[in-house]
Formats: structure tokens, C-alpha cells, sequence
């Protein structure tokens, strides 16, 4: 009989999270509120916040969906943000003019939703606020929650205190305690042990934990003391650790306890990599995740419609496209190598060749045999890159690219080699990716060769036969919308400025000159004695803004 356990299910029955909640905080699951919940919640935020006007306090609830909880929040943070500010303009001032009456900055942002408004102070708090005996079960309800999220609060922000406190004590008597992975000096409130005794920082476990979990995928958090074989006790790593890491942590543990009491059970989706538990005599897996449901044969790992009544040898001999397809997934599968003691997938980045698991044991990235130490190396001096002229062991340092490829190579040949073997007619077909096109390769340029001036007394060569080659493309001059106009004049602003001679230049009226002969008598009454008529007129020089042709 088949039995089936998600990962999900083990990780459930470890993890210690704590009682699950509903989150009033969370914007984005909240929903609008009905008018009589608005307006009880409206009342109760005019009773909480006397100095503020009705408007700013209506208008801030009906921005967040009339619910009361996020609402006092958000105006709490407000006003804790005025009051902390070391602005000496920050205190509260009673003014007529509203230029100088203090004000709050209300500021709310959830994603790309994001509220802003300037509240200002009323001059007199409000004395009347409405009251009501029975509240709406909703209201209620956020009442009840914020008030304990308040009182939540003032217990950590009491802690952190009492915490500042104790380590100023600690500095003062001079009796910080040494972390044994840092070396930072913490009070005692502020540091973990081991079963041993063996103090540390939290904030080392934190990060230690961390790296273990998520990116060594260790199930074990032994003591970062040298030589300590110890691990953490629950309690402290409870205290310690955030609930993410805590969760994987268990997660991780029960996935191991599971593969190590039931490795012949435990079998895996080829499709979506779900593990399950099933029966040695069974050969049906049934995919038990809800996305996947697909069937297939625990041994090779093939779809179980295609593997009705035939035996896996069968099925993966049964036509060249099979055989072809699984030494393409041979070489797919190269680049990843697999542990020999846990069959946990390994893969190289960089490094050297020395691969450990999370399981503790090391193999070999080029030979895939485990391991102990170093002297499964070649231990000799010679250049980089270059193979040892003494013996034939596995280098320590190679690129991971050159010997993936090496890998593929071999399989590739090997598949193709098989390939023939089995179909005779079928001989030179490829496995794996076409070969890559090679593109932009520069075309030979079609032509009569080149004269060779070293032998001039040289025969002429053959005659070539004819080839194709593409006439150029004749395209014909733009015809002119309008025919060439010798220019007129100077081109200025598109408008033409014609040629035309030079102004006349009249000199300004001169002062009167005394050397100058007086007037005769008959004309005196005509003429004033101060103008000089007799001087000629004159064409003077032309204006800078005319230009000579």
C-alpha cells in the first residue's frame, strides 16, 4: 500500500512557530469598512487625539479603509515623530494666526501606496467626544488588538532599557564578557552557549545559523568553538534565532531524520522533485503534490504510461529517439555532481577541488571518488594548467568550465559510438546541440587577380569561368524641386536683401567756427551767422551693417 508524507508535513510537526494571528496592520489584506463602523472608529480616534480637527482625523481614517487599529498607528507615529524632533519651533504654540500653530506631518506608505498630509493643531483641545456603550464587533475587536500591540510595545521598549541599563553597569564594574567568535565585549543578557558552556554573541549564532541553513544546508549547528563537538540546546536556539531560520532549521532536521530512517522508502518526483514515501515492492509512483499527479517508474524514473507492460531495459532501448535522449540527459546532468554518501547535488563555481557536503564527507570534482584529505592530489611543483610529469593524480586546481566540457565530450562520443552500434543505418547522426553556425565570416572578393610584377615574362593565367556577381544598384540623382537661382542679394532670416549703393552720409551740423567770413548785409536778415552754408555736401563712408560686392 502506497504511503505518501510531504516535506511540508515534517517540517510542521518540528516547527515551534508561534500561534498565528490575524495581522490588523497589514494594509493590503484589509478591506473597507462599512458607515456605522467608520463612524464609531471616527469617534473613537476624536477621543484619543483631542488636539487634532475632525476633518484630518476623518480623512486619514477614510484613506485607510475605516479601520481603527492601522489608523491610530499612524497618527501615534505622527505625533511620537513631532515630539522627538530637536526642533525648539517643535513646541505646541497657542496663536491666533495660523502661520504660527504647530502641526504634525502625517506620513503612511505601503508599495506604491503612499499618504501625506499636514495636520495642524487646534488652538483649544475638544472637550466633547461622543461615547458608546456597545461597539460594533469589528470596532472591538481593533480596539482589543491595538491595545495589546501597546502594551507589547512598552514591554520591549522597558526591555531594551532595563538592557541599556545593565550593560552601563556591566562597563562600570568592567565585567563585559568576551564573544569567543567576534571577541566584542557584550554584558551577559546579551550572550548564548553551547551544552558545553562556551559563551558567544547572539548575533554570531544569528549569522552562523544563517549560512548553515540556507547556504551550506547543514541540519547541525555544532559549537563554533575549536574542537567543541557540542551542539546548541533547543531552548536557546528558540530565544535566539528569528522564525525563518528557526523554521528551516526544523525543516532541514526532519528531512534528514526522514532520509536516514527511511532511505529505501523515500523517493522522489523526476517531474517536480516532490519526495514521498512509498513501498519497495511498489514500482507506481503517484506523484502526491497537487500541481504535478503524475505517474512514473521508481527505477527509471520514466512516465508511466509509456512504461505498460514493458521492463525499464525495454523502455530505454526501445528506439534510437530513447537512446539518444537519455545520453542528452546524461550530458545535461554532467556539470552537477552528486554525493556518494547522501546524493546530494553538488555543483562547482569556484574553488578548488576538494567538494564537501553537508553531510560531512568530501569527494573529488574530477574523478568523483570521496576522500579524506589532500594526498588524493598531485602534490608535485609544475606550471599552472599544465599535467604532472611524474605521476597521474587528480589536480587540485582546475577550471570547472574545461572540465565540465571535457565530461560532455566524453558522453557525447560515447553516445554517438553506442548510437552506431545499435543502428547500423544511423551511422554519423550527432547527440546533443547542433555544432554553433558561424556567422559574419568575410566573403572572398570577386575580382581579376592581382599582377605579379616579380615575373613579368610569366604566361597569362587561365581564363575563369564566368561567375555571378550582383551589379551594382544604379540609383539616379535627386531631381530638384526648384532650379538653381544665382543669388540676388545677401540671404538673411530666408528673406533676400537687395543690392543697392550705399546711402548718403550727411555729417551732423558742426559748432560755429570763428575763422569764417561775416555775412553780407543783404542777406544777414536770412541767415544765421552761425551756420556755415558754403560747406559741400559728401558721400561719407558706408554703415558697418552694408557689405561690399
Amino acid at each position: 500500500m502506497e504511503r505518501t508524507t510531504t516535506s511540508s508535513t515534517w517540517a510542521a510537526s518540528t516547527c515551534t512557530a508561534a500561534k498565528v494571528t490575524e495581522d490588523l496592520f497589514d494594509y493590503a489584506k484589509l478591506s473597507t469598512e462599512g458607515p456605522e463602523v467608520i463612524m464609531q472608529a471616527a469617534d473613537l480616534l476624536m477621543a484619543d487625539f483631542r488636539m487634532l480637527s475632525c476633518q484630518d482625523i476623518k480623512w486619514a481614517l477614510n484613506a485607510l479603509k475605516g479601520h481603527y487599529a492601522i489608523t491610530r498607528k499612524a497618527l501615534c507615529e505622527a505625533l511620537k515623530k513631532w515630539q522627538e524632533s530637536g526642533d525648539p519651533s517643535g513646541r505646541r504654540r497657542r496663536s491666533r494666526t495660523s502661520s504660527e500653530r504647530c502641526y504634525i506631518d502625517f506620513h503612511f506608505q505601503h508599495g506604491s501606496i503612499r499618504l501625506d498630509r499636514r495636520m495642524y493643531f487646534l488652538e483649544n483641545d475638544r472637550r466633547y467626544c461622543r461615547t458608546y456603550n456597545n461597539l460594533e464587533g469589528s470596532v472591538q475587536k481593533e480596539l482589543s488588538f491595538y491595545q495589546q500591540k501597546a502594551k507589547e510595545w512598552a514591554e520591549h521598549e522597558d526591555f531594551l532599557l532595563a538592557l541599556q541599563v545593565n550593560e552601563d553597569e556591566y562597563k562600570k564594574d568592567g565585567q563585559l564578557i568576551e564573544c569567543g567568535c567576534c571577541y566584542g565585549e557584550f554584558a551577559f543578557e546579551k550572550m548564548t552557549q553551547c551544552s558545553d558552556g562556551h559563551l558567544f554573541c547572539k548575533e554570531c549564532l544569528v549569522k552562523y545559523a544563517q549560512e548553515a541553513v540556507f547556504g551550506s544546508g547543514k541540519s547541525e549547528l555544532s559549537c563554533m568553538e575549536d574542537g567543541c563537538p557540542c551542539s546548541y540546546p533547543v531552548c536557546e536556539l528558540q530565544k535566539v534565532l528569528p522564525d525563518n531560520i528557526l523554521c528551516k532549521y526544523n525543516e532541514r532536521q526532519a528531512e534528514e531524520a526522514v532520509a536516514a530512517t527511511c532511505a529505501d522508502e523515500l523517493v522522489r518526483c523526476p517531474f517536480c522533485n516532490f519526495p514521498a514515501l512509498l513501498d519497495k515492492d511498489m514500482s507506481l509512483f503517484s506523484c502526491p503534490n497537487p500541481r504535478c499527479r503524475k505517474e512514473s517508474c521508481r527505477k527509471c524514473h520514466v512516465q508511466w504510461k509509456q512504461h505498460v507492460g514493458k521492463t525499464c531495459e525495454q523502455v530505454l532501448e526501445r528506439d534510437e529517439i530513447r537512446m539518444r535522449v537519455l545520453f542528452e540527459e546524461r550530458m545535461t546532468a554532467a556539470r552537477v555532481r552528486k554525493c556518494v554518501k547522501c546524493g546530494t547535488g553538488l555543483v562547482k563555481s569556484e574553488g578548488c577541488n576538494r567538494m564537501s557536503c553537508r553531510c560531512g564527507s568530501f569527494m573529488c570534482y574530477l574523478c568523483r571518488e570521496p576522500i579524506t584529505g589532500y594526498n588524493h592530489f598531485c602534490q608535485h611543483a609544475r606550471s599552472p594548467g599544465a599535467p604532472c610529469r611524474h605521476c597521474r593524480k587528480c589536480s587540485l586546481w582546475t577550471d570547472p568550465t574545461q572540465d565540465d566540457e571535457r565530461i560532455i565530450q566524453e558522453i557525447q562520443k560515447e553516445g554517438e559510438a553506442e548510437l552506431s552500434k545499435k543502428c547500423a543505418d544511423n551511422s554519423g547522426k550527432r547527440v546533443g546541440p547542433p555544432p554553433e553556425v558561424i556567422t559574419n565570416v568575410k566573403r572572398p572578393r570577386v575580382g581579376p587577380p592581382p599582377e605579379n610584377p616579380a615575373q613579368p615574362n610569366a604566361p597569362p593565367p587561365a581564363p575563369q569561368p564566368p561567375q555571378a556577381v550582383q551589379a551594382p544598384l544604379f540609383v539616379p540623382p535627386r531631381a530638384r524641386y526648384h532650379p538653381a537661382v544665382p543669388p540676388q542679394g545677401r540671404l538673411y532670416q530666408r528673406i533676400i536683401i537687395p543690392r543697392l549703393p550705399p546711402a548718403p552720409y550727411v555729417p551732423p551740423l558742426q559748432p560755429p567756427l570763428q575763422h569764417l567770413h561775416p555775412l553780407d548785409n543783404n542777406n544777414q536778415h536770412n541767415h544765421n551767422p552761425h551756420h556755415n552754408m558754403d560747406l559741400p555736401m559728401h558721400y561719407g563712408p558706408p554703415p558697418h551693417y552694408f557689405r561690399r560686392y
